[in-house]
């Protein structure tokens, strides 16, 4: 077992609380108000890509904290199932924050042909999940503390 990186950990999820509270500032657009600017869209799609991959990195340093796993052989649906599985968030989240892990792939790697009706869907999940994400993580994080 190896030490886990809290510092590193709390650097990700301050940057995830900051894009965020940028989604969330975009979160009560409607659908068309949505479509109507491009580079709105971009900004969205960019957040939404950070946060996700954040959420993954946090998740192979805590996997990698407490299980001898060939990061290498997880895809990033598997790191999510894992983290719920170990602990660090609910299972029921773990579930549904992995859907966003196949979907951070087509933003980075499938930016021309990214549907906009799901990434407003995202937007709107986003807002919601990945705040329980944080606090669930924090609250692991605060165990980990307590135990030293």
């Amino acid at each position: 077992m190896t030490d886990v990186d809290l510092k590193g950990i709390g650097k990700k999820l301050i940057g995830m609380n900051r894009r965020l509270a940028r989604l969330f500032a975009y979160h009560s657009l409607t659908f068309e108000e949505y479509l109507q600017d491009e580079d709105r869209q971009a900004s969205i799609e960019r957040y939404l890509e950070i946060v996700i991959q954040a959420a993954i990195d946090i998740n192979k340093m805590l996997i990698k904290y407490v299980e001898n796993v060939d990061l290498e052989k997880l895809t990033n649906t598997e790191v999510f199932t894992l983290a719920g599985e170990l602990g660090f968030i609910s299972s029921e989240l773990a579930a549904q924050l992995a859907l966003s892990a196949g979907f951070r792939n087509v933003l980075a790697h499938v930016y021309d042909d990214i549907n906009p009706e799901i990434t407003y869907r995202a937007l709107q999940l986003s807002v919601v999940q990945y705040p329980q994400y944080i606090q669930q993580v924090q609250t692991y994080l605060n165990l980990l503390e307590d135990d030293e």
